[in-house]
């Protein structure tokens, strides 16, 4: 739930950064900070809304929790490193003397941006998927998706 009261964050670095005007003086370099302040702080809750929701998942399993947080953070590494390589083989620019910073600026606003959106939605569709579990169990019906065999309690881990 934090980060869906906290979501505005990346948002608003990604339109304060895409108005941005190019800086000419150090006045007018105030604004970049602010941008990735925002940056900072919606990274920042991303980053521990997943590590909270993977403990969620391991719930009392903990016997393999080591193992879930080394893959956890090998595939962020991975990832990081395949998104930096994609953006330097779509860079579009072939000498040293064009400017580039229009294709950057692209860069930090829509990305950002789009992993918020995505991380919204599907924070969004796991809120809908856990109230329909818990309403199909307090009302003894069959939802043909759920499992109903499984006993709920604030206890449990949130996906079992």
């Amino acid at each position: 739930m934090l980060y869906a009261t906290q979501s505005p964050h990346p948002f608003s670095f990604s339109i304060l950064l895409y108005y941005q005007k190019p800086p000419n003086s150090t006045s007018e370099v105030i604004g970049v900070y602010e941008a990735m302040v925002l940056l900072g702080i919606g990274g920042t809750i991303l980053y521990v809304t997943s590590l909270s929701m993977v403990a969620d998942l391991i719930g009392f399993t903990v016997g393999s929790s080591a193992f879930v947080y080394g893959v956890m953070s090998f595939a962020d590494k991975l990832f990081n490193g395949l998104a930096v390589q994609i953006a330097q083989a779509l860079h579009p620019c072939t000498d040293a003397r064009q400017n580039c910073g229009t294709y950057y600026r692209q860069l930090l606003v829509f990305v950002p941006a789009g992993a918020a959106l995505v991380a919204l939605v599907s924070l969004i569709l796991l809120a809908l998927l856990v109230t329909t579990k818990k309403h199909c169990r307090e009302q003894k019906t069959d939802c043909s998706v759920m499992n109903p065999s499984v006993q709920d309690s604030e206890s449990e881990p949130l996906l079992s």
